[in-house]
């Protein structure tokens, strides 16, 4: 990132250069009392322009739920890096946005693991966005690992029918690509400089492209990416690994201090009717975020991810990936 002026009707305030990552300007009402200030930054990076990666392009949301105590799991995690994976793959696997949300009983703390130390498993790596739709799509009666994908599959008569099992992630995946989706909306993602110690801005703008009926809904996050820590591993002899590196790890939602809003921000009508452009200025806070939590984290290893759904069926109609930079 670079200095950048940032421009509003009302005054000029420039920020100067932070060498890490992180967000810039109030969007949410609950935020507009805040004191950063109010205006929008100009920006110098973005989404990818051009390229396979180009926010133009149609990309796929896995959401690989899972937990630190769950022996299986990194067997669920890798065929998600491989189906990540552009190298020696189908195409279409680079245009597919992947997060590991740990939610459920098997990413719970826990301290009286017998025959590991008690250290193995005692950091949190919920979030209150994954344990809401944890909640939500019911999914704390499931065994683990599963996957969202596109979260499609969900009623309201069996709100955990949209999770898939993983060794059906690839042919579940290849089958939404072969059917060449169109793109019905655009994110393309701004990333602006630090606006404060350890907040950064974002500027997301979304772009209608082809008419959709009823309501939708951006959600906005934050991961990390690499995670080093503990992870009971049925692939290694010991049955577990101490240095295990987790994949897009599902930090936090924007939106307020205590957790964000994991049900996103409302997109205007004229954006998903009319084909309007819509942006959304937003920020995080990284002393502040996930009651303070995400003070610990690693923000140069941050990523911002966000999606498009339909409120109605909670389906994922777009999502997009930058990094905090």
């Amino acid at each position: 990132m670079k200095l950048k002026n940032i421009v509003g009707t009302l005054v000029i305030v420039v920020f100067a250069f932070a060498s890490c990552d992180k967000i810039s300007n109030p969007i949410l009402p609950q935020e507009q009392s805040s004191t950063l200030p109010h205006t929008k930054p100009d920006y110098t990076d973005s989404s990818a322009t051009s390229g396979p990666n180009r926010y133009t392009q149609y990309k796929l949301l896995l959401e690989d739920c899972m937990g630190n105590q769950c022996s299986n799991c990194p067997n669920a995690v890798k065929i998600a890096d491989t189906l990540i994976s552009a190298t020696g793959n189908p195409s279409y696997y680079s245009h597919i946005i992947m997060m590991e949300e740990n939610m459920g009983f098997e990413a719970q703390p826990n301290t009286h693991i017998a025959g590991y130390p008690s250290y193995a498993f005692a950091t949190n790596y919920t979030s209150v966005a994954g344990n809401a739709w944890c909640t939500a799509f019911g999914l704390y009666s499931i065994a683990y690992p599963v996957g969202m994908i596109n979260r499609r599959g969900w009623t309201a008569s069996n709100p955990s029918s949209l999770d898939k099992l993983y060794p059906a992630w690839t042919d579940t995946i290849s089958s939404i690509f072969n059917a060449s989706p169109q793109q019905t909306i655009s994110i393309n993602i701004h990333d602006s400089c630090w606006v404060s110690d350890h907040i950064i801005g974002v500027a997301f703008q979304l772009h209608g492209l082809l008419p959709l009926s009823g309501g939708y809904n951006l959600v906005t996050l934050i991961v990390e990416n690499p995670v080093v820590s503990w992870q009971e591993d049925d692939l290694v002899q010991s049955g577990y690994d101490s240095l295990y590196h987790h994949t897009n790890v599902l930090r936090g939602a924007f939106g307020n201090n205590k957790g964000g809003i994991a049900t996103g921000a409302p997109i205007p009508d004229s954006v998903t009717t009319n084909g309007r452009t819509w942006t959304s200025w937003q920020t995080y806070d990284f002393t502040k975020g996930e009651n303070g939590n995400a003070a610990t984290w690693n923000m140069a290893n941050c990523y911002i991810v966000a999606f498009v759904y339909n409120t109605a069926n909670y389906e994922v109609m777009q999502a997009e990936m930058i990094k905090v930079e």
